[in-house]
């Protein structure tokens, strides 16, 4: 029997090389665009290029830089985001495109659709995918996924956004106007 923990990291294994492959499909698809298209296509073509590659080698690699000024690359509604933004720029209508940019639309819906899934792990670049497998694989363990496995502090607002906001009780709120205006203490004259 295969356990929970096991089969999460298979899937985020297999979702890490989807990932590779659609990027390099990007790249096969823009090269394509830009064999057919004009000096505009070809301009969006080298940008397309640039930051899909960019992208291949933040997938294989954790960067400090990639969590600090592109965070959305590690949640699954950021990446789906990329991910439609790619399967629009590739359509054309060349079958290589119209075929890549079809699966990478689709895959980009997937991921949007798996961002409301909370119990699913945080998407992580393969060298920490294999990590988490050999550990957790090593001598039959069996142990829980921990759902957590970016612990880097990025910024305050970054914090923010991984928290939930913190519930009051309805004891412990304030009128509005005491929000806005709270009362000061008498002041002491001596």
């Amino acid at each position: 029997m295969i356990s929970r923990s096991k089969v999460e990291h298979i899937v985020c294994l297999a979702l890490n090389g989807i990932n590779i492959v659609f990027y390099l499909l990007i790249i096969t698809a823009v090269i394509f665009k830009c064999i057919q298209g004009n000096f505009a296509d070809i301009v969006m073509g080298i940008y397309g290029i640039v930051i899909a590659a960019l992208l291949v080698v933040n997938e294989m690699r954790e960067f400090q830089f990639s969590y600090t000024y592109f965070y959305f690359l590690s949640t699954y509604r950021g990446r789906g985001l990329v991910m439609i933004f790619f399967g629009c720029l590739v359509l054309d209508t060349g079958i290589v495109n119209i075929v890549v940019g079809t699966l990478v639309l689709a895959t980009g819906l997937l991921y949007v659709i798996m961002s409301f899934l909370s119990h699913f792990p945080q998407p992580n670049p393969i060298t920490i995918n294999w990590r988490n497998w050999n550990d957790f694989s090593a001598e039959g363990l069996d142990l829980p996924h921990p759902r957590n496995m970016n612990n880097n502090v990025v910024s305050e607002m970054h914090e923010r956004l991984k928290s939930p906001a913190p519930v009051l009780s309805n004891q412990h709120q304030l009128p509005l106007n005491e929000m806005i205006h709270p009362q000061q203490p008498p002041k002491r004259r001596h």
